[in-house]
This record gives C-alpha cells, sequence and structure tokens, in this order.
C-alpha cells in the first residue's frame, strides 16, 4: 500500500513539473498593437542647425505664389529649416486628404515633400518626394516623422536627412508598406519595406549603396526600424539584423 501511494506521489510531481515547463516552451511573440502615427508631431532635429517652423512663418515664407512655384497644390501642413556648411535649406510636407471612414479617421491618398534650397531669400526646388496608395489594398499614406531626422548624423558638418513615409492597408500597419529615404552627400538612399504578419509576404529591398554610408548612419537607420517593431509599426524578415550585417540587399521570409 506504501509502495502504491509513494508511486502516485512521484507520478503527480512529475506531472506538475511539466505542467510548469510547458509556459517556457512557447516562443511565439504576442501581437503588438500598434498606435496610430501621429501626423503633426515633429521631426527629432538637431536644434542647433534645424528649425520648425511655425504657422506664421509658413504662411509668411511660403505664400500661395511661392507655393505655386514650387509646384505645391497639396495642404503644406508642416516645414522645416536647417543650414551647414554647404547652405541653407528647407524641408516641405504636403499631403492630399482623400476623405473620412467610417470610424472617423482621415485617410490620404498621396504625399508630396520638397527640399528648397534659400539662397539670397531666393527659393529653388532641390529634390522631390512623391508617393501615394495603392487603390487596390491601401487605405491610407503619411510621413511618419518619428522615424525621420534633420540632424549631422556623423559629424562631418552636413546634414543628414532621413525621411519615412508608410502607408495603411486592409489590416492597418500589419500589411502596409514603409520606405525609408537616407540622403548624404547629394546622393538618395532607400530601404523598401513590405508589412505581412504571413511568413513569405513580408520583404525588405536595400539600396546597395546602404552599406557605403558612413557607419553612424547605417547604425542610426537600423535604430529606426528597431523602434518601428517595437511600436508594431513593421514586421521585417526573421534575423533581418544579422542579414544587414552581411550586407544583404534583400532580405525575404
Amino acid at each position: 500500500m506504501m509502495r502504491f501511494l509513494f508511486l502516485v506521489l512521484l507520478l503527480s510531481i512529475c506531472s506538475c513539473k511539466k505542467q510548469t515547463q510547458k509556459p517556457e516552451q512557447i516562443t511565439e511573440q504576442k501581437a503588438i498593437i500598434a498606435a496610430p502615427i501621429q501626423k503633426y508631431d515633429p521631426i527629432p532635429m538637431d536644434s542647433k542647425i534645424a528649425h520648425k517652423l511655425s504657422k506664421k512663418e509658413i504662411s509668411s515664407i511660403f505664400t500661395r505664389r511661392n507655393q505655386n512655384r514650387l509646384g505645391i497644390s497639396n495642404d503644406l501642413y508642416q516645414a522645416y529649416s536647417y543650414k551647414d556648411k554647404s547652405g541653407e535649406y528647407y524641408l516641405l510636407l504636403t499631403d492630399h486628404m482623400q476623405g473620412i471612414n467610417e470610424e472617423k479617421d482621415t485617410l490620404y491618398d498621396n504625399i508630396y515633400a520638397l527640399n528648397v534650397t534659400n539662397k539670397n531669400n531666393q527659393l529653388k526646388k532641390r529634390y522631390t518626394v512623391t508617393g501615394e496608395i495603392d487603390d487596390d489594398w491601401e487605405t491610407s499614406i503619411g510621413f511618419w516623422n518619428q522615424y525621420s531626422e534633420i540632424s549631422d548624423l556623423n559629424n562631418d558638418g552636413l546634414v543628414n536627412l532621413v525621411l519615412t513615409y508608410g502607408t495603411t492597408g486592409q489590416d492597418m500597419y500589419k500589411d502596409g508598406r514603409v520606405k525609408i529615404l537616407i540622403y548624404h552627400n547629394k546622393k538618395r538612399v532607400s530601404i523598401k519595406h513590405q508589412n505581412s504578419d504571413i511568413i513569405g509576404g513580408r520583404f525588405t529591398k536595400i539600396n546597395k549603396k546602404f552599406y557605403l554610408l558612413p557607419a553612424a548612419i547605417q547604425d542610426a537607420v537600423k535604430e529606426k526600424m528597431k523602434l518601428m517593431v517595437k511600436n508594431g509599426h513593421a514586421i521585417f524578415p526573421k534575423d533581418w539584423e544579422k542579414q544587414m550585417a552581411k550586407e544583404s540587399d534583400r532580405l525575404e521570409e
């Protein structure tokens, strides 16, 4: 009888150990509920070289006549000025409202950004950034200021502009797109990413010139990518950091 009771007790202890070990075997990451990107959040910047323009400054500098000359037809809702050893510049952000959905969300169908030189109070278009939604499956597009930046990342006396924008799809950020643009020494380098919560649906294309950028700029961009993952705004392929360390130009999963 004592042997029987001992055996039952032993089996009970083993069963409890297995049950307590099961949660440790779960390795899947919990889904992150992404907070909406805030359109009017300021772009992170070095305040010694960059300044966010007020509404009054925007209307004074970029009059309707100047906007027409620069080819601006969208709503100019945000602008920045910055200077470095190469000159003085403005970054202008515009978008076009498509409508308001049933959830009272404002939707946008295209964006347009301009980089403008300011020399002797003469404004001249330097380069532009355009983007629009895919009408078949995307719902809205916008600049993602929290993942952009205006600063001298590698301390060479020239501003490095990082400008990020993205889209939302039928499943919000989970099936939207992300594009990161990096400007360095008059050259533009891009990283394009397609989000998906389905394995095989997500991929990232990296311009090979990205790996020729100074290490400080590369690291700053990778930190923004990590933050996107943390905030639930991007789902990069598995081991994307290791693949980028090997200078891969296409990440797939």
